[in-house]
């Protein structure tokens, strides 16, 4: 009888450890089809749909809004450290990639990141097509961007810096069950103040 007890509780406690498991790529996978994704590379070259400006105006990032997603934070300065492989990271503020293009309204890929975690990118999966980000500049420019696309990569990939053409905005989280991937998602420039 004793035995019977050990072997049925180890069974329910296997059984309870693989539906935990479990239960994170089934979540991402939901998530993956819940948000909309379009066949082209998001780094192909993108005619800008802005009018042509007399003036071109940039600035360092310093705020990130997502009216959609209610997400409204702080950007400070990100670092790629080329030894470790590894990016600068808080637990509360997304980072700009100091590597990349500031935000203007000219050319370049700006690219921010941050956590995939509650009060910070958690929520971008939810993103849908169309969508605004709002960034504002330390000199007083505001930036808006409409999504475009995203798609998921591994942290080595590099080929969102060798990106030339129309002003982009590119934000990166984490992804995958183990959060070993990196989700990318895409806007185009369509405003700048």
């Amino acid at each position: 009888m004793n035995k019977l007890r050990i072997s049925l509780l180890s069974g329910i406690s296997l059984l309870a450890i693989g539906l935990l498991l479990s239960a994170n790529p089934a979540l991402e996978y939901w998530r993956s089809k819940h948000v909309e994704h379009v066949s082209a590379s998001p780094f192909s070259v993108v005619a800008s749909t802005l009018p042509p400006q007399q003036q071109y105006i940039s600035g360092q990032p310093v705020r990130i809004e997502i009216p959609s997603l209610k997400i409204d934070l702080k950007v400070i300065d990100g670092y790629y450290n080329a030894n470790n492989k590894a990016w600068t990271l808080t637990r509360d503020k997304a980072q700009y990639a100091t590597m990349t293009a500031q935000p203007n309204n000219k050319d370049g890929n700006t690219f921010i990141y941050a956590h995939n975690r509650a009060g910070v990118f958690h929520d971008l999966s939810k993103i849908k097509v169309g969508d605004k980000v709002i960034i504002t500049t330390e000199n007083g420019h505001t930036f808006t961007y409409k999504f475009r696309t995203s798609q998921e990569t591994n942290p080595n990939d590099t080929t969102l810096f060798t990106y030339r053409g129309a002003p982009i905005l590119t934000l990166q989280t984490c992804s995958g069950v183990w959060y070993q991937n990196r989700q990318l998602f895409t806007f185009d420039l369509v405003e700048a103040n």
